[in-house]
């Protein structure tokens, strides 16, 4: 017996010790998560340098042409509030890209951080793979309310934006499908300032997206003839029959035509900016400027017959995909900040730098690096790609120091375009034939971007069916297949 007792003894103890050790282990484990957590969160590189923000409000305006607002050279005196708002309260991004020369995978890769080929969604077939995270997302999950008000279907709940929201409404259902029109800026803040005066000094994440200037162009008066000419009696008039008749580069507007659509469309600006400056002006009436992180941006550019058409979606110029960016921080302006940053940057990036001016992290699938310290001291150019799969005319485009490779790809079959941003910064003479070796390898580089490593690629999006409601909303804003 004393035998037998002693064997149980002995497996007893020898349980207690595989038991003792497995928790020794576990801890230990523990340990080194918890100590790599800290040392990394308390490394100089996530040190919480920048003020806390109260809320963060980001506003896209929807086309908008970065080389047609005052603030960033144009002669006309298109946008007074956002020259005023970048001239004494926010960081001006000089050279800031948008992925995409449209809507849909231009804000999906703001959204996620992901480029086009990585998110999949460059069709209006299809939807973000519901396991993605977005920004909202990571606001959502650190503690903050996130809404959005939404005036286009490329960036409604159809292809996933919803995704990370407590609320999104989306204006542009309840009054474009319905009446086949553009919702005004006017008419998105008559929404937003109930919502402002109802949520107080909440802590929230708040995106609002602003439709004007894209087509038609029909500003409302006085801006419809603030910078076009009344004695005009041409047949440009700004709308979609009439602009996409000049889509085919074989057709050209004269130039007195063409000047009068151009003045529409500045106008249209003028109008936008004409809300958004009263936007500003309700945040400060309710004191909820000063502690606001505030970022304005615009999704893509336009074309003016720059290289032969009008539209986006089709190209990749600089008309399209170089887009303005202004950062304001919390609090008062601070001498440390860099008025203009110079540096070329994407909107890729723009969702971790957001994140890391709130002090907040960044999901682990965001393949976008922060660029905050560029407001501070002097970096490097950001190597710039973008992509669109629309109207058999697939290209890619990547920017890396003074050189720009567009390069075509499936069904397309466009000559490919190698300029000298930095001698040619209009894209009018292409180097193809006299630089290839530098073309070589950025070709390689696009071959790269367009073939990622992930599992957010095409094979596991969601199909998008539309209803003919839809598809004719579409049409009634120039987007036709």
């Amino acid at each position: 017996m004393c035998k037998d007792g002693s064997m149980s003894h002995q497996k007893l103890s020898g349980r207690k010790f595989l038991l003792f050790l497995s928790l020794f282990l576990v801890l230990v484990l523990l340990y080194f998560v918890w100590t790599s957590f800290f040392s990394r969160m308390s490394s100089p590189d996530m040190e919480k340098t920048w003020p806390v923000p109260g809320r963060v409000i980001v506003i896209t305006i929807d086309t908008l042409r970065a080389d047609h607002l005052s603030c960033y050279g144009y002669p006309r005196d298109t946008s007074p509030s956002l020259d005023a708002f970048a001239r004494s309260e926010a960081v001006r991004f000089k050279e800031a890209y948008a992925c995409s020369s449209w809507t849909l995978p231009s804000m999906m890769s703001f959204f996620t951080s992901l480029t086009p080929p990585q998110h999949g969604v460059e069709d209006r077939g299809t939807r973000l793979n519901p396991i993605v995270p977005t920004l909202a997302t990571a606001f959502k999950v650190q503690g903050w309310n996130t809404s959005a008000f939404i005036t286009h279907i490329y960036v409604s709940h159809i292809y996933g934006f919803e995704k990370g929201f407590d609320e999104f409404l989306e204006l542009s259902i309840d009054w474009n499908y319905r009446e086949g029109q553009q919702l005004r800026a006017d008419q998105l803040n008559e929404a937003v300032f109930p919502w402002l005066e109802s949520h107080g000094k909440q802590k929230y994440f708040l995106y609002l997206h602003y439709f004007d200037p894209h087509f038609p162009y029909d500003p409302p008066s006085p801006y419809d003839e603030k910078f076009s000419d009344p004695g005009y009696d041409g047949e440009a008039d700004g709308s979609i029959g009439y602009l996409l008749s000049y889509l085919d580069r074989t057709r050209l507007m004269s130039n007195e035509d063409l000047q009068q659509v151009v003045g529409l469309y500045d106008g249209e600006i003028a109008y936008a900016d004409h809300h958004i400056g009263r936007l500003f002006s309700r945040l400060k009436e309710l004191d909820l400027w000063q502690d606001s992180l505030i970022v304005v941006m615009a999704d893509h550019g336009e074309e003016f017959q720059d290289h032969g058409s009008v539209h986006h979606i089709r190209t990749l110029y600089q008309e399209v995909v170089h887009v303005p960016l202004l950062i304001k921080l919390p609090g008062r302006p601070s001498s440390s900040l860099r008025k203009v940053v110079p540096e070329r940057i994407s909107l890729l990036d723009l969702g971790p730098t957001i994140l890391r001016l709130s002090n907040l992290s960044a999901p682990p699938s965001f393949s976008g690096r922060p660029f905050d310290s560029l407001m501070r001291e002097p970096g490097k150019d950001r190597t710039i790609y973008a992509r669109t799969r629309r109207h058999a005319s697939d290209k890619a485009a990547i920017i890396r120091q003074r050189f720009k490779l567009i390069h075509p790809f499936g069904t397309n079959h466009d000559p490919e375009e190698l300029y000298d941003l930095r001698e040619d910064p209009g894209e009018q003479r292409s180097l193809l034939q006299d630089k290839t070796e530098v073309a070589d390898q950025l070709r390689k580089e696009i071959e790269d971007y367009m073939n990622p490593d992930g599992s957010f690629r095409a094979g596991e999006r969601d199909q998008v069916v539309l209803s003919e409601e839809q598809k004719k909303h579409l049409s009634s804003l120039g987007y036709l297949d």
